[in-house]
């Protein structure tokens, strides 16, 4: 955060609260808000103490981010509100992570089981649930809307309130509690947050629903002040309940409310088109808002949609790449990514999406999950460095279950290797009782050969699921060295929904809709409101460079 945007921040906390102890900071795209979020709850804590700040955010990763930086307070003071309110209410079981029986019962209505709070959390996108949506997905997504909205139950539709009578039931038998139940009993049960704290500050605001808003401004009275941080501009989950009205009301005074103005990463070029963007929501906090000095570029594909991006935009982005910049390629829709997954697997371009490590199709060279096909490969690539003599049974298990035993692996040998101890090293008798003679004998030649020789004779005796599973990892190696697989990939590919908070040198946005996307387009007010937003974030994501990739068809946003 500049230092300027910083000075506007000390007063919170020292005003007077007659009229409300609520604080509200907004923090446009790159104004570095998050890292005030940490600054402010650092300066609490020397005032205070360590145990008087909670510090919370709309999703685990923004959470992490901000626990990152050295706040001096426990862990159990830093999380989203769905992990605050489970464990003050002492870690409930979740309906969400046990829909087996239910499913079993009502098969039409079926629930694809949550095996954490990773959806609700805001860890996933409407697109993403969606296209995994089983018969049940919807309904319960639309009960949880309404439930945060704080609607009526006699408002609700009546297909709704059936399936939220057969629902409530299922958890009341099976003593369980969904996500939505968490925040709904807190506020109804607990006057103070969890451990008392004198402050709370609430990273992300805008995203955060009324029930959520409600909770906090409820914890928030008995505190000495709380402060909320968030930008109605870059609200993206407004297909969970979130809407700016939650943010902006009820209204505080002027001297409680600041504006960080000044942007550390958004440059002229981009700032002005993003601007024209932003200004056609209907319903927003005005505030000043400046780009930084650069002049930033912004360029329009006349070619290369996200069906067809390999050649226009697989070009310029080479060449971004080579001059050692980053780069983001951002839709509105999952599915309208794949295209331009195939190309950088095709190119052996590594990528990742830092900011959703769990799903394994953006993070394809992930080497933390034991048995991917990045640490298969990063054990080969230990083993032709250190030779021979230094591989252990560790090294040799790893990269040998992707091999067929079929003229390769002796009867037994994979059993043996974890009966021998996983850190002693392998001596070439040994090696000879673990293979068969011809495929021993074309290993020992590949591994004292080309470095790139063992990687070949790996993918020629490798089962034909693995070979498939490792191809990616392995061309990487093949054409770019195994120092690609180590290195942070300089691509990152996601939805705009899973980058928010995230920048790189140059952004590729696809301006594409999905359908129902664009029935929100065409509509006025708040459904139209939300495809403003959403690409006003993923172009506010570049710090150099914005392309805007041409339209596929009519279904797209005029940027």
């Amino acid at each position: 955060m500049d230092e300027r945007n910083f000075e506007k921040l000390e007063m919170i906390g020292r005003r007077d609260h007659s009229i409300t102890n609520e604080y509200r900071i907004f923090g446009p795209p790159g104004t570095g808000k998050t890292s005030g979020v940490a600054r402010l709850a650092r300066s609490a804590v020397e005032r205070l103490g360590r145990e008087c700040a909670l510090v919370t955010s709309f999703t685990r990763t923004a959470a992490a981010e901000i626990a990152s930086h050295d706040l001096s307070i426990s862990p159990g003071r830093v999380g989203t509100l769905h992990s605050l309110c489970y464990r003050a209410l002492g870690g409930p079981a979740m309906a969400e992570a046990h829909v087996s029986d239910w499913n079993r019962r009502h098969p039409n209505l079926a629930v694809t089981p949550v095996m954490g709070a990773d959806r609700l959390d805001g860890e996933d996108d409407a697109e993403a649930i969606i296209e995994s949506a089983r018969g049940g997905d919807r309904l319960l997504q639309e009960l949880n809307r309404h439930r945060a909205l704080m609607v009526a139950r006699e408002e609700w539709p009546i297909e709704l309130q059936q399936f939220a009578a057969k629902w409530e039931e299922y958890k009341r038998q099976n003593n369980l509690f969904d996500f939505t139940d968490l925040i709904e009993t807190c506020l109804r049960d607990t006057d103070v947050a969890p451990g008392r704290p004198n402050v709370i500050f609430v990273d992300e605001a805008q995203d955060h629903t009324p029930m959520q808003m409600a909770l906090i401004r409820r914890w928030g009275a008995c505190m000495d002040y709380f402060v909320v941080v968030g930008d109605d501009d870059q609200l993206l989950f407004s297909w969970c309940g979130a809407s700016p009205e939650s943010l902006l009301n009820p209204a505080v005074p002027d001297d409680q409310l600041v504006v960080l103005e000044e942007s550390l990463r958004v440059p002229r070029a981009i700032h002005a088109l993003a601007e024209k963007l932003i200004r056609q929501v209907s319903r927003r906090q005005p505030k000043t808002y400046l780009p930084r000095p650069a002049p930033g570029e912004v360029h329009r594909l006349s070619r290369g949609g996200y069906r067809s991006p390999e050649y226009a935009i697989l070009k310029t982005a080479e060449d971004h790449l080579a001059k050692g910049q980053t780069v983001m390629f951002l839709a509105a829709c999952a599915y309208m990514l794949r295209p331009i997954l195939a190309v950088l697997r095709k190119n052996a371009i590594p990528f990742h999406n830092p900011y959703r490590k769990s799903n394994g199709f953006w993070n394809p060279l992930r080497a933390n999950k034991k048995g991917s096909a990045a640490n298969r490969t990063l054990a080969l690539l230990v083993a032709q460095t250190a030779g021979v003599g230094t591989w252990t049974y560790d090294d040799l298990l790893s990269w040998s279950e992707a091999l067929r035993p079929e003229g390769v692996l002796r009867p037994g040998a994979r059993d043996a290797m974890r009966e021998a101890g996983l850190r002693v090293t392998v001596t070439p008798a040994a090696l000879s009782e673990l293979f068969e003679p011809v495929a021993l004998q074309s290993l020992l030649a590949a591994s004292n050969g080309d470095p790139r020789s063992l990687l070949a004779w790996w993918r020629a005796h490798m089962t034909p699921e693995l070979s498939r599973r490792t191809q990616f990892t392995a061309d990487v190696v093949a054409r770019r060295g195994a120092r690609a697989l180590r290195d942070r990939p300089r691509v990152i590919v996601g939805t705009i929904h899973s980058v928010k908070g995230g920048q790189t040198d140059v952004v590729y946005l696809f301006p594409d809709l999905s359908k129902a996307g664009d029935a929100q387009y065409r509509k006025c007010g708040p459904p139209r409101d939300s495809v403003f937003r959403t690409f006003y974030v993923g172009a506010t994501r570049a710090r150099e460079t914005l392309y805007i990739c041409s339209a596929e068809g009519a279904t797209a946003i005029a940027i």
